[in-house]
């Protein structure tokens, strides 16, 4: 699944993954996000980079147990990044 929202001036791309069982491989165990930052204006992000990526985010202890939990904990990423690391509005 892929979400889009707009923070302040950057768009964050959000697309999960199904991770299944390494011991049964059509079984799902949950999902990982990662997160694309961009600006909306096309600009650099920072330095010359257009884009941020925050690799493969995964809960706790594994993979997140639904989808939705996936989204919010990318979501939750996605604001701290902007607001703390770019020092953008959320």
């Amino acid at each position: 699944m892929q979400k889009d929202i707009e923070v302040g001036d950057y768009l964050l791309a959000m697309n999960t993954e199904e991770k299944c069982d390494p011991a049964d491989a059509e079984s799902v165990v949950g999902f990982n996000v990662r997160v694309i930052v961009t600006r909306l204006d096309r600009q650099p992000v920072h330095g010359s980079m257009l884009t941020e990526d925050s690799g493969e985010l995964t809960g706790g202890h594994g993979p997140f147990p639904t989808v939705a939990d996936a989204i919010a904990h990318g979501e939750a990423w996605g604001r701290h990044f902007v607001s703390r690391i770019l020092g953008g509005a959320v």
